[in-house]
């Protein structure tokens, strides 16, 4: 009898063992697609538009995530792009991946600030990009988390094609001050530029002063290497 009871006692914990492991397993499972689904809609969004540490621009943050669902979200950096995304994801599981909102403000590897209206504005811009990396370089199923060359570290001064020079202690103000001249200029084919020196913040942190375009495109380029 207690042989019996010893030897179902076994049983039982074996199978209390298995089923852990295999509710362990099913939560890694389920993390890892969380993950690599919102590693594909900010590789699809840095694709978009050639943007990122392959291509030839990088999004200026804070940037608008529009859903299927026809709300939207403000995001100030990769992190909260990462956050909404993933939020959305486990509320609508069969959803539409979310897009790009417009306007959106890029610059460019000459040191260029630029307003994009709409899609088909960024798909122009992108064709003005003489590099491909971004396709060459990326992996499905290799994880990253932003994968952008730099970013702006504030305050920063534009000049304006009119000569005009204006600082900027944000992100924000200074997204408003260049829709405000591209509205008033829709037709211009010059663009607002970055003011050197400026200072940059690496993806790891680190700040670099960039001291003229010749510097930010050899910056923007050992991105890629």
């Amino acid at each position: 009898m207690i042989k019996l009871i010893l030897k179902k006692s076994w049983i039982v914990a074996v199978l209390a063992i298995a089923t852990f492991i295999s509710c362990d397993k099913e939560e890694t499972v389920s993390s890892d697609s969380v993950e690599n689904y919102i590693d594909e809609v900010v590789f699809d969004m840095q694709r978009h538009g050639n943007c990122g540490k392959f291509g030839c621009y990088e999004f200026v943050f804070p940037l608008t995530i529009s859903f299927a669902d026809g709300s939207s979200t403000e995001v100030d950096d990769y992190a909260a792009m990462r956050e909404a995304i993933k939020a959305y994801h486990e509320a609508n599981p069969d959803g539409e991946r979310p897009t790009l909102g417009y306007p959106l403000e890029v610059m460019s590897q000459d040191g260029e600030v630029i307003t994009v209206a709409d899609s088909s504005e960024l798909q122009a811009l992108r064709r003005e990009c003489r590099r491909d990396f971004f396709i060459r370089h990326h992996h499905r199923g290799h994880r990253f988390r932003g994968m952008f060359c730099f970013k702006l570290s504030y305050p920063v001064s534009v000049i304006f094609p009119d000569e005009t020079v204006k600082e900027f202690a944000g992100p924000v103000v200074m997204q408003h001050a260049l829709r405000f001249w591209k509205f008033n200029h829709p037709d211009s084919e010059e663009r607002p530029e970055l003011q050197y020196p400026l200072t940059v913040i690496l993806e790891d942190g680190t700040t670099v002063t960039v001291d003229s375009k010749e510097a930010l495109q050899e910056l923007k380029d050992s991105c890629s290497q």
